[in-house]
Formats: structure tokens, C-alpha cells, sequence
């Protein structure tokens, strides 16, 4: 079925105030999650909103937290945020950064105690808009090989660029775990190469896999990145490792509050020859044939704003039971 974005939006927002969220919050956690739908992330759009409304719930998140900001040195900054759902912190940690940044030419914002982010695109996207190199990274509940000990530890990038900014939004395993979950819920198979089982063997088995560990990109390489995030992101972010966050399907009043952080830099501040650059590099990549990171983001977002959202059977089922009834939509 295909939804109209803006009646879509309004009946998740509706939702997220019935459990007790603020306009403001509702609005912002049903920003995050419809991006990443529009946008072709679906393992972190529609799917989050059971998982998120049964933490919310059982108390595992709060429904009026109280975020509180820290300045700690003149670029840095801490957001304690007070169980707040993850795209809530993140929209907030985004409204702080941006001035800093622009104030001190480059700056930083850890948050602590938000629980899972979503799409890092969705901030280091908006850190572009308003013309900042934004960087983020986020530790996750174990879930990569060997162990697992890591999570799939996200690292991305929104740069400024024509027509579209850069965006680079990766996780540091061959997939993230939200396809593997949707697989499952499906009981259709993942490719070869994507994860083990619990014995440490190849499967296609979505259900296996979420019980074993998920395979890291390049092997070693992919390994070494997911180390870099969780000490970037884990110990000195959130002083929460990804070993000590409960997985997605624990108890909801468990809800995994990883840590964040996002650095951005004002391209001002280095001389003023990053447009012109950047509209170089562009140039380059597209003469060679490459796709722009984030293009195919925009192309899908716009396409699904003017056509309306196309959502699968099982998720509006899975919908009408959280309340939220699209049946009203047109096929």
C-alpha cells in the first residue's frame, strides 16, 4: 500500500504524543524515523516503531525527559539525556552543536543516557545543511564477529556539496543488524556473507544469525573500525560499552542507551577553499561514473514525498496493531 507522506506523518506523530511525548519530541522521533523510511532505511524507519513504543512503554525510555546540557570546555559540550528516545537527543545535540561549531570553528557533543539514534545521517545530514563537515559515530549492542564483543558501531559523514550534500551513513559490519531483524520478522533468508550462526558457520537463516554474530566489512579492516567507534563512541561518548547494552529484543524496560557523539567542523575557519573543492571533487567522481554518496538518498526521499510511501502488508499489520491504522491510504 501506498501512503500519503503527510498523512503518514501525522499518524505517527499522533502516536508518539498519545504515549505521552511532548509535540515537540513526538514530532522529532517521527522526523528521524520517516527519514530513514523515505530514504531506503527501512531496517531503521517503520520497523523502530514497536521497539521503540514498548521501551517507551515499560519506562525503558522516557516520554518527558529532561535534557540537560554541559558545557564542559570551550568546543566541547555533554548532553545528559535523561532516558530521552534516541532521535529526540540527537535533534537536540544537532541544535547545540551547529552554533559551536560555527563559533569555535570546530566542535564536539557527546550524549549520554539517549536510547538507539536511528539513522546518524539524519544529524550529520542537517550539520551539512547549515553548512558544517559534521561527523558522527555510535556504539551498538554486541552483534559482529568474533564473539561478539562489538556492535556495528555506525560512523558517518555529511559534508556540504552541490547539488546535494555528501552523506556517508555506514555501519561497520557487511549489514546492519535492522535488515537482518526485518528478514527475520519476514522468515525470509539473508544472503551468503552476511553473518554466522552461534557455532561460528555461515547462514542464510535471518533467525540464526541474530542469535550468532554478523560478519565486518574487509574482515580485519572492518574489526578495527568498529574498535575505533566503540572507544570514540562507547567509552568516551557514552562510558557505556557495547558488551554492557542490552540487545534489541531484551526486555523493553532494558532499553540500550549507547553512547553518541557528533563533531562538526565550519569550513570557514580552514581559508575557504573547501566549495570550491568539494564542487571538484563532485565533478571527479561523477566523470568516472561514481555514485555521489547520499544522491540515492534524496533521489528515494523526494520520489517517496511526491508518490506517497510504499509499506509492505506485514508492517501495516504490525502498524494497526500499535494503533496506528494507514488502511486509509490508497493502494
Amino acid at each position: 500500500m501506498r501512503v500519503p507522506f503527510a498523512e503518514l506523518q501525522q499518524r505517527v506523530r499522533g502516536h508518539f504524543e498519545g504515549l505521552g511525548l511532548s509535540p515537540q519530541h513526538a514530532a522529532q522521533i517521527t522526523e528521524v524515523i520517516l527519514e530513514a523510511e523515505l530514504e531506503g532505511n527501512a531496517g531503521h524507519g517503520l520497523s523502530r516503531i514497536a521497539q521503540y513504543t514498548g521501551q517507551i512503554q515499560a519506562g525503558g525510555l522516557k516520554a518527558r525527559p529532561e535534557l540537560r546540557l554541559e558545557r564542559i570546555r570551550p568546543s566541547l559540550a555533554l548532553l545528559y539525556a535523561d532516558g530521552a528516545p534516541g532521535p529526540v537527543a540527537g535533534l537536540r545535540a544537532v541544535q547545540e552543536l551547529a552554533p559551536l561549531a560555527k563559533e569555535q570553528g570546530c566542535a564536539t557533543l557527546a550524549v549520554r543516557g539517549a536510547g538507539h539514534s536511528g539513522v546518524l545521517s539524519a544529524y550529520v545530514g542537517r550539520l551539512a545543511a547549515q553548512g558544517l563537515v559534521g561527523l558522527a559515530f555510535a556504539n551498538t549492542p554486541p552483534a559482529i564477529a568474533p564473539g561478539p564483543v562489538l556492535g556495528t558501531n555506525p560512523i558517518a559523514l555529511g559534508a556540504p556539496a552541490e547539488p546535494e550534500p555528501i552523506i556517508v551513513d555506514t555501519s561497520v559490519s557487511v549489514v546492519a543488524r535492522g535488515k537482518i531483524i526485518n528478514a527475520a520478522k519476514r522468515n525470509a533468508p539473508i544472503p551468503e556473507g552476511w553473518a554466522l550462526d552461534k557455532q561460528g558457520n555461515p547462514t542464510t537463516d535471518a533467525k540464526a544469525a541474530l542469535e550468532g554474530s554478523l560478519l565486518p566489512i574487509g574482515g580485519g579492516k572492518g574489526f578495527a573500525l568498529a574498535v575505533l567507534v566503540e572507544l570514540l563512541a562507547g567509552a568516551l561518548a557514552g562510558e557505556v560499552l557495547s558488551s554492557e547494552l542490552p540487545l534489541p529484543w531484551a526486555p523493553a524496560e532494558q532499553a540500550a542507551k549507547p553512547g553518541l557523539l557528533l563533531v562538526a567542523f565550519d569550513p570557514v575557519g580552514f581559508g575557504g577553499g573547501y566549495k570550491a573543492k568539494a564542487a571538484q571533487l563532485v565533478a571527479a567522481l561523477e566523470a568516472a561514473g561514481a555514485r555521489i554518496p547520499g544522491a540515492r538518498r534524496a533521489a528515494l526521499r523526494a520520489k517517496a514525498i511526491q508518490e506517497g510511501v510504499l509499506i509492505n502488508e506485514l508492517l501495516l499489520e504490525e502498524l494497526v496493531k500499535l494503533g496506528i491504522d494507514l488502511k486509509g491510504g490508497t493502494a
